[in-house]
């Protein structure tokens, strides 16, 4: 039973990461994934989620280093936490 329900949550995250665009921009500074999208990361600074108590999708913002120095921030959809740890 387990499996099964890992199963259907990671075929829900290959759903969700396949729509494109997946997100609007916000507030002129996150850019929204889109599949394939090439992010150059070198290293992850912070990542910033919303923490239900339900298995839902939530909108996840991550805050990186490009390998040319700058920090990006780019949004992007996955399956809550609660998800998987209640497996």
């Amino acid at each position: 039973m387990k499996l099964c329900n890992g199963l259907i949550a990671g075929l829900l995250g290959i759903c969700v990461l396949n729509s494109s665009p997946l997100l609007a921009k916000e507030h002129g500074e996150t850019t929204a994934y889109t599949y394939g999208m090439n992010l150059n990361i070198a290293k992850v600074i912070r990542t910033e989620e919303p923490q239900p108590q339900v298995c839902e999708v939530v909108q996840v913002k991550m805050t990186y280093l490009s390998t040319q120095g700058t920090t990006e921030t780019v949004s992007y959809l996955k399956l809550a936490d609660v998800c998987v740890s209640n497996g």
